[in-house]
């Protein structure tokens, strides 16, 4: 599903025009991003968690040369699925 799907799917189940649930989601979007890049964690209850987690520098291979790279160290984005939302997506594989 990509950004105009979402908003056609968003369209259906509220009362919203298009513009107002691109505007909603656009408004969502950056809510969370500027939260975390304030360091902050977005939590919505049985869906998950949103935050920046720190990485240190690490080595890794580049698989294709096999020459030794480093990572630089620094805040990688991180989504935590919550209880609910592992439950739904379970039910949906059997």
């Amino acid at each position: 599903m990509n950004r105009n799907e979402f908003v056609e799917e968003l369209c259906s189940r509220t009362s919203l025009t298009k513009s107002q649930a691109t505007e909603s989601m656009n408004a969502v979007l950056a809510i969370l991003t500027e939260r975390m890049a304030a360091r902050d964690k977005v939590q919505f209850t049985g869906f998950g968690t949103f935050e920046a987690k720190y990485s240190p520098l690490r080595k890794a291979r580049n698989p294709q040369t096999g020459e030794k790279v480093s990572i630089p160290a620094g805040y990688r984005p991180s989504f935590k699925a919550g209880k609910s939302l592992r439950g739904k997506v379970n039910e949906a594989q059997k």
